[in-house]
């Protein structure tokens, strides 16, 4: 074998945890949402950009309670951070490529807005796929799942709602995630065990960005409008626990997944929507793969994750 000279270790390089860090948090500009997508908790995520700001001297992020932005040098980096990531992940795809079927993991991308442990039998499903056969997780929009499936950088994607689906792809609805009311505990509605949209019209609504999900906000916009549902409009804190903290202080209320309900906090209560609406405004689950899948333990996934729709929370 021929003789490769090492390379000097350099501690003034960053590592590829660093870069991977504050490359999702420069795309996602949301501390949360980029943790979701990494599997990761936020702590660490910010211990992370400190640690590269730091071995470069330079800040890179801007933020504070009510937003995420990159400064000038973080614009140039993120440049320089996502070209290095990408050649990286080439190589590695290439040599994966080499590897034969029965040695690879299957790539499954999980979106990051629901928490699927909610799912019990899509949960169980995941965590066999985990054990039986050394299935990787990774999670992300479900949009930019798509884009990974299609590429072949995943091989599964278990998606929310979508505006098109990309040539090449199939889907199958494996799941519903009904919408719920999370409300200040002092609120008139909050003596109520099913809650009409009228009952809270005149309180404002924490509501997410369309380009965060076109699909779901222009469906959700049919549905309220058919209402006369009008609320005022509040951005949607980047953090989960503040949002939950801005209810509880009576700010506003938001409409959130069933299968966030397993984050409480005094002064919030989480309240059904009338029949019709729980049904109408319920986030679809998807399970979608290539069309020209061909791997055994892929299609075996498939099958899985096939079984019968069920909603958040049931067993």
């Amino acid at each position: 074998m021929p003789h490769v000279p090492r390379l000097p270790h350099s501690p003034r390089l960053p590592t590829i945890k660093q870069l991977q860090c504050f490359v999702a948090v420069a795309q996602e500009l949301n501390f949360r949402r980029a943790a979701e997508r990494l599997h990761m908790s936020q702590p660490p995520l910010s211990r992370q950009i400190h640690g590269l700001e730091t071995l470069l001297r330079t800040r890179l992020i801007d933020r504070d309670t009510h937003r995420v932005a990159l400064t000038v040098a973080g614009q140039d980096f993120l440049l320089e951070a996502e070209r290095l990531l990408s050649q990286l992940e080439a190589a590695v795809a290439t040599r994966l490529a080499q590897v034969d079927d029965a040695a690879q993991d299957v790539r499954i991308g999980l979106t990051s807005v629901l928490d699927f442990s909610q799912f019990p039998a899509l949960h169980q499903a995941l965590s066999e796929a985990r054990g039986h056969q050394h299935a990787r997780l990774e999670y992300d929009y479900s949009k930019h799942l798509l884009e990974r499936l299609a590429s072949g950088q995943i091989d599964l994607a278990i998606i929310g709602e979508i505006e098109r689906l990309p040539v090449g792809l199939r889907i199958s609805h494996i799941a519903t995630d009904p919408l719920v009311v999370a409300l200040p505990a002092q609120h008139p509605a909050a003596a109520r065990d099913i809650v009409d949209l009228q009952d809270i019209a005149d309180t404002p609504l924490y509501w997410f960005p369309r380009p965060d999900n076109p699909a779901f906000f222009d469906r959700c916009e049919v549905i309220f409008s058919a209402a006369g549902y009008h609320p005022p409009r509040l951005a949607e804190p980047a953090e989960h626990i503040t949002l939950l903290a801005r209810i509880a202080d009576g700010e506003g209320l938001a409409l959130l997944p069933t299968s966030m309900l397993a984050a409480s906090r005094i002064g919030v209560v989480y309240r059904d929507l009338i029949p019709d609406l729980k049904q109408s405004l319920a986030i679809n689950i998807h399970l979608a793969w290539r069309d020209n899948e061909q791997r055994p333990k892929v299609r075996q996934l498939i099958e899985a994750f096939s079984f019968q729709v069920r909603p958040a929370g049931d067993s």
